[in-house]
């Protein structure tokens, strides 16, 4: 299987992501996910967070992010969404978690940008009643916001659900799926409708939990929210 066939079905799972709001693509069997940790995991080094390092953006180009998917999600944006912005509105940041680390565990959030791309890299092997990072999501939970106030007040209004009970009491009244990603399939999902957090990874897990995040086309102007927090983070 090479790069080209990986992506040979895309046009039908992006249906699905519209109708959806979120959805799986194939399994990464056929890249060599040891040595891309590795890479990546040496470069980081004891950062949970780090925005597109050397390793990682070799991977990106490996996987023929910029050559299959960007332009479809690009060709959405601006037919979908009316999206005007540049192709290049992009943001890759991989998130590495050890065992028994519990940063920003249940921190309930909407993405800044139209969509958002879950990569497994490394997966903690799954142990019984032991949790090991799972994302837990809410497609669709909100409408697009209209604009940046709309925006602002529905992640402050989601904001009260940001830890485990409020997971739970919002798990009771609304369709939810909660993956762990062993099965290494990448998940796409629409980023400013999708109510998305992470569960803990165990101390009793023996791996650490790696995962890049690929977002695409954040619409908010230049004084928006998520540009503001991620230019908090850079620092």
């Amino acid at each position: 299987m090479n790069v080209k066939s990986y992506w040979e079905n895309l046009d039908s799972k992006l249906d699905q992501l519209l109708e959806q709001g979120a959805v799986k693509l194939p399994n990464l069997k056929m890249f060599n996910l040891n040595r891309i940790s590795n890479d990546i995991s040496f470069e980081m080094g004891q950062k949970t967070f780090q925005e597109l390092g050397n390793s990682h953006e070799k991977f990106l180009n490996e996987f023929g992010i910029n050559q299959y998917l960007s332009p479809k999600l690009l060709d959405l944006a601006r037919k979908v969404f009316n999206y005007k912005g540049s192709p290049k509105n992009q943001y890759h940041i991989a998130r590495k978690v050890i065992p028994g680390n519990s940063k920003e565990i249940f921190r309930a959030h909407f993405d800044s940008h139209l969509f958002t791309l879950v990569i497994p890299i490394q997966i903690p092997n799954e142990l019984t009643k032991e949790k090991i990072g799972e994302l837990i999501y809410f497609p669709k939970i909100r409408n697009l916001p209209k604009n940046e106030f709309s925006n602002f007040l529905g992640k402050v209004t989601y904001k009260k659900y940001g830890s485990k009970i409020g997971l739970k009491k919002l798990s009771e009244k609304n369709k939810y799926k909660i993956d762990n990603f062993t099965d290494y399939q990448p998940l796409i999902f629409l980023g400013k409708t999708t109510l998305h957090a992470n569960y803990p990874v165990s101390q009793l897990c023996k791996n650490y939990r790696l995962t890049l995040l690929a977002h695409f086309f954040d619409d908010s102007p230049e004084f928006g929210v998520g540009k503001f927090l991620r230019l908090i983070r850079r620092r």
